[in-house]
């Protein structure tokens, strides 16, 4: 495998720390501080920051500097369409054709989610919760050999990244374990119609974070959601 870049490295690191909110949207991003942070030369951490800018996680005005982008409902909404579209027809796939081993794989997953939801002095509990909670999502994915396209949609998702860090320190996120076991359910023994309405109401769910989040903090986000999927089943 080839070696990464500057320019990856620094796009990268900055896109990890703005969706973990180390750098909370406002910040003022100096190319010249973070080059040195990251012992890279200013011309990669440049040409980072504008594939950032055009991922619309980072705002670069001429005169007023690079600053982390605010959190886009409408692109967030995109993004909760394209991910529902694809992620419905993986689990048809596999709906009614578990083993008693892949089943057994699934459950182990809630239970591990359960005991940190139960644990909140866990140790690095909203990293785990959130490992595990894409480890949830990807199996299916794994289970037709397409793997690689969970991984890019989550790296090309940015919006609802950066939303799921509010997500662990709110209430809706005690509806996470639940609706993952109404999916798997709906994979067992349910119709696609069943499959569908559990992974829709899931993934939906995100607009009460969103509410939530808002209130603490409505300089982080912009107007805009446009209600793609609220009526899809």
């Amino acid at each position: 495998m080839a070696s990464r870049s500057a320019r990856e490295i620094a796009y990268e690191t900055i896109r990890s720390r703005i969706i973990t909110m180390d750098l909370k949207p406002g910040d003022e991003l100096n190319d010249r501080e973070l080059a040195q942070e990251l012992g890279i030369s200013r011309t990669p951490m440049r040409e980072a920051l504008i594939m950032l800018n055009i991922a619309h996680m980072v705002v670069i005005k001429p005169q007023s500097g690079t600053h982390v982008a605010p959190i886009d409902l409408k692109l967030m909404e995109m993004e909760q369409f394209a991910r529902f579209t694809l992620e419905k027809e993986i689990l048809n796939r596999i709906r009614g054709r578990l083993t008693a081993e892949q089943e057994a794989a699934y459950r182990l997953n809630l239970e591990s989610y359960r005991q940190l939801e139960r644990d909140p002095s866990a140790e690095n509990r909203e990293t785990r919760m959130l490992d595990l909670d894409n480890a949830f999502h990807r199996r299916a994915f794994e289970l037709c050999g397409m793997e690689e396209h969970f991984d890019h949609m989550l790296s090309t998702f940015q919006h609802i990244e950066r939303l799921r860090k509010f997500s662990l320190q709110t209430e809706e996120n005690k509806s996470v374990c639940a609706a993952h076991t109404r999916i798997l359910e709906a994979v067992l023994r349910g119709s696609e119609e069943d499959l569908s309405r559990a992974l829709s109401d899931h993934l939906n769910r995100y607009k009460l974070s969103v509410e939530q989040a808002r209130q603490r903090h409505p300089e982080y986000f912009t107007e805009g959601t446009v209600g793609l999927i609220d009526n899809v089943r």
